[in-house]
């Protein structure tokens, strides 16, 4: 469980140490899916590990859509709009969650569309409270664009059309001294709060709670059935748990650091997981990875790569 876990702090720098100076990204890796019609709370409280119910103009919340053996396909960051919900979630699973989201839908009132170059997503680190911005984690507000808080210090994904964000971008850097920003530095940032986006090559091999989902209140373990329910919740109640999410770093190596890549015991090479996700910035390369927790954590952890790279972890989800 992840109470009995013992994490070893060997760290590089530590995640909250990280200083958000006044930047706007324009490339986040994240595309938009709007869901709509009659049934779309529906279709998604019978998919998604949230409580779509709960969900309101001033709340969103991450969730995991998950296969029926509760592995997760895609997380996601859904939003209630006045007459639908957008998905916000990693660029490189938009079709794959649109393909199998649409199986679902059979009879039911709901359409499906890519909205990500109609409706565009914004990071901004670096928002001060005279933006009147939402402080609590996925609280919603506006900028008067649609603007989502992300965990950890100050960063907003905002949501607008093209010239919407354009002119929004422009007032941040004309007036308010914001600076450009770079995709594996907001990729980097988002690691660091442990929020867990994940290529394809991970998808539909975790299950939610090693993604700590659960912790960041993406997971109902009341709402009733939704694809994978079973088995999500057989192992909250049973406490079978055995792998974890945990924010790592290495020094940048020439070959790289490869998502899926094997985690072992530097000593006996046992296998203790995987990298979900990484991004170098600064030289540093900050991963999450999942990890057995079931009997501590080894000390000397390193990649199953062609140079035995160290790896170490600064911090638990």
């Amino acid at each position: 469980m992840l109470e009995d876990r013992t994490v070893h702090t060997n760290a590089f720098s530590e995640p909250n140490a990280l200083a958000l100076s006044r930047k706007v990204f324009a490339a986040t890796g994240l595309s938009l899916i709007e869901v709509s019609g009659q049934d779309a709370a529906k279709l998604l409280q019978g998919q998604l590990t949230c409580n779509i119910n709960d969900l309101s103009a001033s709340q969103a919340s991450i969730a995991g859509f998950c296969n029926p053996k509760g592995r997760v396909i895609s997380t996601l960051l859904v939003v209630k709009s006045l007459e639908s919900f957008y998905l916000i979630l990693p660029a490189d699973l938009l079709d794959t969650v649109l393909k199998k989201l649409r199986m679902y839908v059979l009879r039911a009132d709901a359409k499906l569309h890519d909205q990500t170059e109609n409706m565009h997503i914004l990071g901004i680190s670096g928002l001060s409270p005279e933006f009147d911005v939402p402080t609590d984690n996925f609280a919603i507000g506006q900028i008067p664009l649609t603007t989502i808080k992300l965990p950890g210090a100050p960063r907003h994904l905002l949501l607008g059309t093209s010239d919407q964000i354009d002119e929004f971008t422009g007032l941040l850097l004309s007036r308010y001294a914001f600076e450009s920003g770079s995709l594996d530095e907001w990729r980097y940032q988002d690691i660091s709060t442990a929020l867990p986006w994940f290529d394809i090559s991970q998808s539909e091999q975790h299950i939610p709670q090693m993604l700590g989902i659960d912790q960041l209140g993406g997971i109902s373990f009341s709402k009733g059935c939704y694809t994978g329910q079973e088995i999500v919740a057989r192992s909250h109640y049973l406490g079978k748990v055995k792998r974890a999410l945990f924010i790592a770093e290495c020094r940048q190596s020439a070959s790289g650091v490869i998502n899926g890549c094997k985690v072992l015991d530097g000593i006996s090479q046992q296998n203790m997981g995987c990298v979900l996700t990484n991004a170098v910035w600064t030289g540093i390369n900050r991963a999450l990875l999942v990890l057995q927790i079931v009997d501590g954590l080894p000390k000397n952890l390193i990649l199953d790569d062609d140079y035995r790279t160290p790896i170490a972890i600064i911090s638990d989800q």
